[in-house]
């Protein structure tokens, strides 16, 4: 028997009122998302790429529809348990990598296990962060690391918990070619083979070679090409 997706979106709608006009920015959106799996998920700009991430992360909630990641139901689950269950089975990068300034590398890798009540030593923290070559920047500020080491930092605290999804929004798209092309190679390695689906967005079309599927959101829903 196959096993459950890890993310899973049924019916999915959201809409948004702009100068008394309703705008239905996904309608009736349905994926699934299997362990393992990379999915990239492309469109113009203001298709509802964002927006579909954020409902998939519970960071928003549908008009209708269910978002369903690790066998739990986002969309009803009240606060502050949803926050709980996206701390613990979601991993997050974003195009402005959302480090926290006043933090040290080591302290910015470290978060998502501190909101899970948990702790690593240094020795395994270490080691985490020599498979994105950071060992040597653990103790620096965010503001002393380039574009590409900050995101490189980003995506280690993202996978620290072992999460069971990782969304990723426009992960390249404040980088310079080269440097994304670095990081789309890293997402490549340190997502193969764990048990952790990964579902990006993003304008790059480099992005869809280290994905098994890509996906383009048209009229607010998923399309294949």
């Amino acid at each position: 028997m196959a096993a459950d997706p890890v993310l899973r979106l049924a019916g999915l709608s959201r809409h948004f009122v702009s100068g008394g006009e309703t705008i239905r920015v996904l309608d009736g959106l349905d994926l699934e998302v299997a362990v393992g799996e990379r999915v990239a998920v492309m469109g113009a700009s203001g298709s509802g790429k964002s927006t579909l991430l954020h409902l998939a992360a519970g960071m928003d909630r549908p008009d209708e529809g269910h978002v369903q990641v690790a066998g739990s139901d986002l969309a009803s689950t009240p606060e502050p348990e949803r926050t709980r269950l996206r701390a613990a089975a979601i991993g997050l990068v974003f195009q402005d990598f959302n480090l926290i300034d006043s933090l040290s590398v080591a302290e910015n890798i470290e978060l998502p296990m501190w909101l899970n009540g948990k702790s690593l030593d240094r020795r395994t923290l270490r080691a985490r962060a020599g498979e994105l070559g950071l060992e040597r920047l653990l103790d620096r500020l965010p503001g002393e690391l380039s574009g590409g080491e900050q995101q490189r930092v980003a995506i280690a605290r993202a996978l620290i918990h072992e999460p069971r999804l990782l969304l990723a929004d426009e992960p390249t798209g404040a980088l310079d070619q080269v440097t994304a092309a670095g990081v789309l190679d890293l997402f490549d390695r340190v997502t193969t083979g764990r048990d952790c689906a990964l579902v990006m967005v993003t304008h790059n079309p480099d992005a869809a070679r280290i994905c098994d599927r890509t996906l383009w959101l048209k009229q607010g829903r998923l399309e294949t090409e």
